[in-house]
């Protein structure tokens, strides 16, 4: 097998950058479901994560057997983050359209859910009303879309991804070996 070229791995990127950012929706779709209990939140949080992370592994090792077998760091950790930076674009745009849109009240459920969760944990009332200032404080803030916070939002949750990309990268590597036997 020859080697694929960069547009050619560019493009397959972007393929799975979308594959990854629907099923991401969808993870995210279920975790949002699950408000009602914080530790079902929590949980399928962490699933969907680690699902993603998952997800990004097959895609990179699909990229990496296109490519003859064999990609260099340097090219598998390109392809990655062009998977994650369209993947949390389509994530991104879903989680405001959902949050403004398909549940404005999430928050709220969210707010009730913790409440109730430190409740049942006797937590001391004055740390519940701390929590609840600070979590009143985030929602507003999450409320007042401006173009400059919604972009520094995207881009922290893009780092983020890419630093597990630096793992998944190193993990798919595989450089050709010098002789042929």
């Amino acid at each position: 097998m020859e080697n694929i070229s960069t547009a050619e791995r560019n493009k397959m990127a972007a393929i799975y950058g979308i594959l990854l950012g629907i099923i991401y929706m969808v993870l995210t779709t279920f975790t949002y479901m699950s408000a009602g209990s914080l530790m079902g939140f929590y949980g399928f949080t962490a699933l969907a994560f680690i699902l993603y992370f998952i997800g990004m592994g097959i895609f990179a090792g699909r990229i990496r057997k296109a490519n003859g077998g064999y990609i260099e760091f340097k090219d598998v950790f390109a392809a990655i983050i062009i998977m994650v930076f369209i993947s949390c674009l389509i994530s991104y745009v879903y989680n405001l359209i959902y949050m403004k849109y398909v549940d404005p009240g999430f928050m709220d459920k969210m707010k009730n859910t913790t409440i109730q969760f430190m409740e049942k944990n006797k937590v001391p009332d004055e740390q519940i009303d701390e929590a609840m200032r600070k979590f009143d404080k985030q929602a507003a803030d999450a409320k007042s879309f401006s173009i400059g916070s919604m972009l520094l939002s995207y881009f922290e949750m893009s780092v983020f991804c890419c630093l597990f990309g630096l793992i998944v990268a190193a993990i798919v590597k595989k450089k050709k070996p010098i002789f042929d036997n």
